[in-house]
């Protein structure tokens, strides 16, 4: 026969194992809802963060074709532009009064390659400050057209980082699994006790 102290060591384990068997998964479940979350949260952030990246680049884009419009425009209301141009040509339409004063210079430097020699090509502002306008619409325009590459920039950014992220998750969460699979990790052993005529109940639990 078992001894009494035996029989309510056993009697209290056999209580208390339910409860030690459950703990454990619990606080492995309490982890995995936040690491859930966190997962969530950052995915919120990286995709709210692209969001932000194209909706900037649509608007610079849009910014810079309609100051490119205005200065077109302005090209042609006051200095007499005529057909349609590159975007070299309305930097020298916004840098110089008449075509006449350009090419002068350009024979200075003997560069006679950027010569306009068209009819079409020709170009005479009304006023300088007309000229000094058109200039400024012209660099607004530009300045939207090369910060959309910025934003380019911060998409493949934001993508890198993601995808870091994730990696970074996914190798966590094996981990993690790794970790539940060996929590709880219980061992019961039963030793007769011959001498006492008892017997020994041990517990062990592995970390």
């Amino acid at each position: 026969m078992l001894r009494t102290s035996s029989c309510t060591r056993l009697a209290l384990f056999l209580i208390l194992l339910p409860s030690l068997l459950v703990a454990a998964p619990a606080k492995s479940r309490k982890v995995a809802f936040l690491q859930s979350l966190g997962k969530k949260n950052a995915a919120l952030v990286f995709f709210g963060s692209e969001l932000i990246f194209i909706g900037g680049m649509y608007s610079l884009r849009a910014y810079g074709a309609s100051a490119r419009d205005d200065y077109e425009a302005m090209a042609a209301r006051y200095a007499g532009v005529v057909g349609s141009h590159g975007h070299d040509y309305y930097v020298d339409v916004g840098n110089w009064m008449q075509v006449e004063d350009f090419n002068e210079r350009r024979l200075q430097e003997r560069n006679f390659d950027q010569l306009y020699v068209l009819e079409s090509d020709r170009w005479h502002w009304d006023t300088d400050q007309h000229r000094a306008e058109m200039r400024t619409r012209r660099i607004k325009s530009d300045r939207a057209y090369n910060s959309v590459v910025y934003l380019i920039g911060g998409v493949v950014l934001n993508h890198i980082a993601s995808a870091i992220h994730a990696g970074r998750a996914s190798a966590s969460h094996k981990v993690s699994d790794a970790g539940s699979l060996r929590t709880p990790s219980w061992a019961v052993g039963l030793q007769p006790v011959s001498r006492h005529g008892g017997l020994r109940v041990s517990l062990t639990h592995a970390f």
